[in-house]
């Protein structure tokens, strides 16, 4: 479920009114407190979506690549919960199988380099993870709190890893509603051009998908053994048909 970033007044006096609650009736085996709370928002949902421009130069990234590689995106609020990534950027790196490091100067150098609109859309880091899965590292972690310190209440960051497989972990900071979104809590679409939707929906009504059915009658005693004689023969993958005329037994049509 998407969690907020800030503690408002009213999730402090919950807190405190939770811990306060907790101190009454304590017992410490060890001479330790713990105290932990989780506050989520329910029915929110972020769309994250990407430009056929963007979306062809990160999947030109991960197959080029046999190393990880990090990249920037210019992104705009596009609505109350959809954020669309425009294009993509790759900045200066010294990268290995499984780390990216920056050297600050130049990253600062081509970072200011780049033009005023530009400069200002920069709101999401992407990088890959090559051939592992996507979740984020201790590494991650430590630079996605970095980026958090430095939002301003009226900002939004993405952060998103990918691999070769095209699986994507996706975070999104949304300072200005003060919700973090998070994988589940994320749908990350390609932006579909022009008359791609007549495509795919002309598309769909050609595509059907066959539902297997079980046959639970059981073979007789000739059939069973026509499959056991002639399967190595004829192959027929179908354990309830007779082998020699595979679409009919005992009169009745096969099901498969």
């Amino acid at each position: 479920m998407p969690r907020p970033i800030i503690m408002t007044d009213e999730m402090k006096t919950q807190a405190l009114t939770d811990f306060a609650s907790l101190l009454n009736n304590v017992k410490m085996s060890d001479g330790k407190l713990n105290y932990s709370h989780s506050f989520n928002y329910e029915n929110s949902k972020a769309v994250v979506l990407l430009t056929p421009e963007a979306y062809r130069k990160t999947v030109a990234l991960l197959t080029e690549f046999p190393s990880e590689v990090a990249w920037h995106g210019t992104v705009s609020r596009s609505g109350e919960h959809e954020f669309t990534i425009e294009d993509v950027f790759v900045y200066p790196q010294e990268v290995t199988g499984s780390t990216v490091n920056t050297d600050q100067q130049e990253y600062s150098k081509w970072l200011y380099s780049l033009d005023d609109e530009v400069f200002s859309k920069i709101r999401m880091q992407g990088h890959s993870h090559v051939n592992m899965g996507v979740s984020p590292s201790s590494v991650d972690d430590r630079h996605r709190q970095q980026i958090l310190e430095q939002l301003e209440q009226d900002m939004f960051y993405i952060f998103q890893i990918w691999n070769k497989s095209l699986s994507v972990h996706t975070l999104i900071y949304d300072m200005s509603r003060n919700v973090l979104y998070e994988d589940k809590d994320v749908e990350v679409k390609l932006l579909i051009e022009d008359g791609m939707d007549e495509f795919l929906a002309e598309a769909k009504q050609k595509v059907q998908t066959r539902t297997a059915v079980k046959n639970t009658k059981k073979p007789s005693k000739q059939v069973q053994l026509e499959l056991d004689d002639d399967w190595e023969e004829y192959g027929y993958p179908f354990s309830h048909c007779n082998i020699r005329d595979p679409f009919y037994v005992g009169g009745e049509r096969c099901k498969f």
